[in-house]
C-alpha cells in the first residue's frame, strides 16, 4: 500500500495483457486499445518502420503495426516500453543504465534461444528476461537501508541470492515473480521470473520449466552484470552444458548465439531507446571485466599450486595435466567472450572515428585500439600455448610460487608484437 505504482500497471498496459490472452481477441481489438495512448503508438510505428523489421512499405496505423508484427510481438513491444518507463520513475542507487544493460543482454539471449530451440513464443522469453532482475528494484524501494548493506556486499564478489535469503527470508526472483502476478502478466513469464535462478538437474525436459530453464542459460551465458562484478562459479560450466540438453540446444548455435549477442544487444536498445550506455563505456567494461578474469585465472592457478603439493608424486604428472586442460577449457570460454566484446567494441569505437563521431585529431585513441588488439592477441597466443601443453614442467618464479615453464614458446610471439605495437606507436597508423 505505500507503494501503489508497484502494483499496478497503467490502464492500457493492463487491456493490452487482457486482449492478448483472450484468443478470441482480433487485430482491431489490439489496436482499439493501443490508440488510447498516443506516446506508445508512436514508439511502435517508429520501431515496426526500422531497418529491424524491414518492412516494404511505411506502415502508418496502429492497427497495419499489428497485422504487421503480429499481436505477441506488439503486446511485448508494449510491454517492454511501458515497464522500462515505469522502473524508470522509482529512485534506486542500484547503477540504471548498468542495470539495463544486463536486463537487455538477457532478453535478446533468452529470445535467440527459443527461436533456436523454436519455442512457441519468443517474445514471451524476451519479456521475462527483461524483466528477470526487476525484483531488485522492488526489494530496494521497500526496504533501502538493508538492501544498501547487502548491495555492497554483492557488488565485492557475495553471492546476492544468499544475502537476499538470509536477510528476508526470500529473493527477488520469487519477489519479481509475485510483483508481476499482481500485474497479472502471463503465468509463463511469471514462473520464469521466479524460478531462473535454480538449479535444473540433468533430464528435466518438462515443458512447464521449458521457459525458465531458457532465462536460466540466457543469464549465465550473459557478459554483463547488474552488481558490476561477473565471477566465474565453480559449476558454471556444468550448469551451462545441461540447460543445453535440457532444452535441446545445439551447442554450436549456442556459440553463435553468443557470438552475435553484444552487438544485437546493442542495436536492441536504440530502437527501444533503453540506455545501456555509449560504445565507449562498453569498451572500458569489457576491458575491466578481461582484467577480473585474469585475477580468477591467477586464483585457480593457486588453487592449482595446493593441488600440486596434496596429490602424490606418482600421480602429479597426470592430475596436474588434467586440472589444467579443465581450467584452460573454462578459461577459454570465458576469456574468449571477453576479448569478442574488446575487439567488437574497439572495431566500434574505431567506426565512430571514422565518421568523425569522436574527434581523435592526435590519433591518440586510434593507437590505443592498435595496443589493445595487440595486447588481446598476446592473451590468445597464450591460451593457445596452455591448450597444446603435454607435459606441466614448472619453474621457480617467485619466492615459493611456480609458473608454468612456456616462456621460451611465447617469447619470441612477445618480442614480434611488441616491435609492431612501437612501430605502429611512433607512426600513429
Amino acid at each position: 500500500d505505500d507503494h501503489k505504482e508497484l502494483s499496478s500497471l497503467p490502464q492500457t498496459l493492463t487491456q493490452v495483457i487482457k486482449v492478448v490472452q483472450d484468443e478470441s481477441s482480433s487485430v482491431s481489438d489490439l489496436a482499439e486499445v493501443l490508440i488510447h495512448d498516443p506516446a506508445l503508438v508512436t514508439k511502435i510505428l517508429r520501431v515496426v518502420n526500422s531497418p529491424f523489421y524491414g518492412v516494404t512499405r511505411e506502415v502508418t496505423t496502429i492497427s497495419q503495426a499489428v497485422m504487421t508484427l503480429g499481436m505477441r510481438a506488439v503486446s511485448a513491444l508494449a510491454l517492454s516500453t511501458s515497464i522500462y518507463n515505469i522502473a524508470g520513475k522509482w529512485d534506486t542507487s542500484i547503477d540504471r543504465i548498468r542495470f539495463w544493460r544486463h536486463s537487455l543482454e538477457v532478453a535478446v539471449a533468452s529470445r535467440d534461444i527459443a527461436e533456436a530451440i523454436k519455442y512457441e513464443c519468443p517474445e514471451e522469453a524476451f519479456i521475462a528476461g527483461l524483466i528477470h532482475d526487476i525484483g531488485l528494484l522492488v526489494i530496494e524501494k521497500s526496504f533501502p537501508e538493508k538492501f544498501s548493506r547487502i548491495w555492497k556486499q554483492a557488488q565485492s564478489g557475495e553471492n546476492i541470492f544468499e544475502l537476499e535469503d538470509r536477510t528476508w527470508g526470500t529473493n527477488h526472483a520469487r519477489i519479481g515473480r509475485f510483483l508481476l502476478e499482481q500485474w497479472r502478466l502471463p503465468e509463463s513469464i511469471c514462473e520464469a521470473v521466479g524460478l531462473f535462478q535454480n538449479e535444473f538437474p540433468p533430464g528435466n525436459i518438462d515443458p512447464d520449466f521449458r521457459l525458465p530453464q531458457i532465462v536460466s542459460l540466457a543469464t549465465r551465458i550473459s557478459r554483463f552484470s547488474v552488481t558490476g562484478l561477473k565471477r566465474i562459479q565453480s559449476n558454471e560450466q556444468e550448469s551451462i552444458q545441461i540447460l543445453t540438453e535440457n532444452i535441446n540446444l545445439d551447442k554450436e548455435k549456442l556459440v553463435q548465439i553468443q557470438k552475435e549477442l553484444m552487438n544485437k544487444t546493442t542495436h536492441e536498445s536504440e530502437f527501444l531507446e533503453i540506455e545501456i550506455g555509449s560504445s565507449e563505456e562498453l569498451l572500458q567494461e569489457a576491458n575491466r571485466m578481461l582484467y577480473e578474469q585474469y585475477l580468477t585465472v591467477e586464483n585457480l592457478l593457486e588453487e592449482n599450486q595446493n593441488l600440486y603439493e596434496q596429490i602424490a608424486q606418482e600421480k602429479l604428472q597426470k592430475a596436474a595435466l588434467e586440472a589444467l586442460r579443465t581450467i584452460t577449457a573454462t578459461l577459454n570460454h570465458y576469456v574468449n567472450n571477453a576479448i569478442a566484446t574488446i575487439l567488437g567494441r574497439a572495431q566500434l569505437v574505431q567506426i565512430c572515428i571514422d565518421k568523425g563521431q569522436i574527434v581523435d585529431s592526435k590519433n591518440t585513441t586510434t593507437t590505443a585500439m592498435i595496443v589493445i588488439e595487440n595486447s588481446v592477441k598476446t592473451i590468445t597466443s597464450v591460451m593457445e600455448e596452455l591448450k597444446r601443453l603435454t607435459t606441466f614442467e614448472t619453474i621457480i618464479y617467485h619466492d615459493d610460487t611456480y609458473i608454468i615453464d612456456i616462456e621460451n614458446k611465447i617469447k619470441k610471439q612477445f618480442e614480434e608484437i611488441e616491435k609492431i605495437t612501437s612501430e605502429e606507436c611512433i607512426t600513429g597508423t
